[in-house]
């Protein structure tokens, strides 16, 4: 090979390792922050969140947590005698977003992308 092939050879073998390296790193790197708000009204009892670990939020906390895998979040929360289920995380949804925003209120569970337009998508249930 001469030295123009041999450059040629590595120049591109350059763009291919990069290239490769790239789609990695995107793999992981667009996956957002979830945060659940808790808006129901200020002296209610805390709501019980479950999303993958268990946490107790009073009226008013943001509960917040990077996603780490491309792969669903289901979620419970319990208020009272009241109960709710939903996926917090839902990759064909979020997957590139920069964060996936759940505002909790007494009449249900609002999501939005930018944390003002919302968009109920759950209703609370009883017993």
């Amino acid at each position: 090979m001469t030295n123009r092939g041999v450059s040629l050879f590595l120049v591109l073998a350059c763009i291919f390792v990069s290239t490769i390296a790239s789609a990695k790193e995107k793999g992981n790197h667009h996956l957002p922050a979830v945060h659940v708000i808790n808006a129901l009204p200020k002296n209610s009892e805390p709501m019980s969140l479950q999303c993958g670990g268990e946490k107790m939020l009073n009226a008013g906390e943001d509960y917040q947590w990077t996603v780490e895998e491309n792969k669903l979040v289901y979620c419970e929360a319990f208020w009272g005698r009241s109960f709710a289920s939903w996926h917090g995380f839902q990759p064909r949804r979020d997957v590139g977003r920069g964060a996936v925003y759940w505002l909790v209120k007494d009449t249900g569970f609002f999501l939005s992308w930018d944390n003002s337009s919302w968009v109920r998508k759950q209703l609370w249930e009883t017993e």
